[in-house]
């Protein structure tokens, strides 16, 4: 039977796999390679004991017994003996087969394996956004409601009553504020509540009433709603109920405002320019009414007085500007434009501002020469520019009918 001493370590059960680290190997030369390197070794090793011999001499080198394709140096010399090397550093010695990492470990029988609804996408029904009508009829419900806790009768010694009706009131106000700002925030045209109140003051009143609401229910409604607080409620609804009226006879105003187009409804014949000059006369926010159309083609006299009102521009960006207010999407207007326009490079330049707007918003190219319709150049000019304005006419008036079919549907 085998003995071992006690120095010796316990050989190991198994081979261990290390992984990280490969240990440099030796690289055997052929012999072509060893025989051109000996004589660079041989030259190098000689002017470096030739140096060394000349500042140390009688100091053995340690080139003299090394050249890396013969072999390994005799290192015994320099005291590199058996007994002066450490351990080295990364050979940790034998290890626990545990303490490796496997690429391939086992799945963990905790977790299920992948199924058909694994990869099954569920969209979740997202519920449609309310309509400007719903949010209205929401408002004026929680308006309404308010009225009732306000008119009943206050006993005067009852804190219990006067916490019950406080959050009555306050439950009320709460849903009242969250519908005008539903409404208010999902107006589709916000610019015409800006034109009724501004958002400036609707922010204020907005904060007073639910500062007020607050020090209410931070006092536990002691004897009740104070008249003051009752006040600055009941303002706040009337503000809310005559914004309310004032958006509904905006829009009475404007439903008739849109019956009256004749151009909108009815039967024209193509390339009838009596349809594009009912539409110029129904967007001209002009008080003048625009004159009498001749077609520039048969006149004997450019420009024609339609031609001639429109030859500085100003009335042209005026009607671009009401035909955006008109429509559903309301971008893209002239912010500034000339309206001294004495100065002929004045008149072009708003022709100019009018053409590339249509251009940008409503998707039109227009052809038109803006000095030589300032400064009269020739008929073609004139007749050219009298083919865009109705071109502009055509594509505005078939967008805005457009829209209004989609609203009605």
């Amino acid at each position: 039977m085998a003995t071992t001493s006690a120095d010796e370590p316990p050989p190991l059960e198994a081979k261990t796999r290390r992984r990280g680290f490969v240990r440099p190997q030796g690289t055997d030369f052929a012999a072509s390679a060893r025989s051109r390197e000996t004589g660079q070794e041989e030259e190098a090793a000689g002017n470096a004991r030739s140096g060394r011999s000349r500042v140390h001499p009688g100091l053995p080198t340690f080139t003299d017994a090394y050249s890396p394709l013969a072999g390994s140096p005799d290192l015994s010399a320099a005291n590199f003996g058996p007994g002066h090397f450490t351990e080295s550093p990364i050979d940790e010695g034998p290890m626990d087969p545990d303490d490796y990492y496997d690429d391939f470990e086992e799945p963990d029988p905790n977790i299920l394996p992948p199924t058909v609804s694994t990869y099954n996408k569920v969209e979740k029904p997202v519920a449609r956004p309310p309509t400007i009508d719903e949010l209205k009829s929401d408002l004026k419900g929680a308006s309404s409601e308010l009225t009732s806790p306000f008119d009943s009768p206050r006993p005067k010694t009852s804190q219990g009553w006067f916490e019950v009706q406080g959050m009555h009131i306050l439950d009320v106000m709460t849903f009242a504020i969250r519908a005008a700002k539903m409404y208010y925030t999902a107006h589709e045209k916000p610019d015409r509540l800006d034109t009724i109140k501004p958002e400036k003051e609707v922010r204020a009143d907005l904060l007073t009433v639910m500062d007020v609401l607050k020090h209410a229910a931070t006092r536990d409604f002691a004897g009740g709603i104070r008249n003051d607080e009752v006040a600055y409620m009941e303002a706040w609804l009337n503000g809310v109920s005559t914004m309310l009226q004032r958006d509904e006879a905006i829009e009475d105003a404007e439903q008739q405002e849109r019956a009256s187009w004749s151009w909108l409804h009815g039967d024209w014949a193509e390339g009838d320019v009596s349809r594009e000059l009912a539409f110029l006369r129904s967007m001209d926010p002009e008080a003048d009414p625009l004159p009498a159309y001749t077609p520039a083609r048969d006149a004997a006299d450019l420009p024609t007085p339609l031609l001639r009102e429109m030859q500085n521009g100003l009335r042209l960006v005026k009607l671009h500007n009401a035909a955006v207010h008109k429509s559903q999407r309301r971008f893209g207007a002239i912010p500034t434009f000339h309206t001294d326009t004495q100065k002929p490079y004045r008149a072009a330049d708003n022709i100019r501002y009018w053409a590339k707007a249509a251009e940008l918003r409503w998707e039109v190219a227009l052809k038109v020469d803006a000095l030589g319709i300032v400064y009269n150049n020739s008929p073609q000019v004139w007749i050219d520019f009298e083919d865009a304005i109705f071109k502009w006419c055509q594509k505005v008036r078939e967008e805005i009918s457009s829209e209004l079919a989609q609203n009605t549907v």
